[in-house]
């Protein structure tokens, strides 16, 4: 009876550390794996793309500038192989977060045919203009003139958002959640390869 006892709670040992070792396996999954995963979906996806902007043309599109907006958000486009458009609000963490990432990508691509672009939305301009100055942003920065119905036109639901925009405006891929450069240079080499 001693002996079936003892092996009972060496068989819900090992079931114990199993489950323990997999749990920690699970949480210990570094951010540059989900980073490497993010990627390979990209890169496995042939170009498909369930956003519903995919497809749409942003040339029309009307935005009041906010800072750096010296040339207009039509110019930026046609004369850039590549605009990232980043949608962004104050009150966003995840927005936060990204923020130096596209600051950095910004500063390290400024001789390349690349453009990043925010526009915000769903702010007050106060909590705005304040992430702006607390981020020293160096791209440009516009709002919708008709934010609720160019936020319904593009279904932005969810910030961030970003849009790859090719040289005619057309958005050919789109990317919800945080951005960081490695993923923003991907994208900005697919729509380069489809356009």
């Amino acid at each position: 009876m001693k002996k079936k006892n003892i092996f009972i709670v060496l068989v819900l040992t090992m079931f114990f550390l199993i489950v323990g070792a997999g749990i920690v396996a699970v949480v210990n999954m570094s951010e540059e794996g989900l980073r490497e995963q993010s990627i390979q979906t990209l890169q496995k996806s042939e170009g498909r793309d369930n956003h519903h902007a995919v497809g749409m043309n942003m040339m029309e599109e009307q935005v009041e500038g906010v800072i750096n907006d010296s040339e207009s958000l039509q110019s930026i486009i046609q004369s850039n192989e590549v605009t990232v458009i980043n949608f962004f609000a104050s009150w966003c963490d995840p927005c936060r977060k990204e923020t130096p990432e596209l600051n950095g990508f910004y500063q390290a691509h400024q001789d390349e045919s690349i453009e990043i672009v925010g526009i915000n939305i769903d702010d007050k301009a106060a909590n705005r203009d304040a992430f702006l100055e607390e981020f020293d942003v160096q791209y440009p920065v516009y709002a919708f003139s008709d934010e609720s119905a160019s936020i319904d036109t593009y279904k932005i639901n969810l910030m961030p958002t970003t849009f790859f925009v090719d040289q005619n405006g057309e958005v050919i891929r789109a990317y919800i959640g945080e951005v960081e450069q490695r993923l923003i240079s991907n994208y900005i080499n697919y729509v380069k390869e489809a356009s």
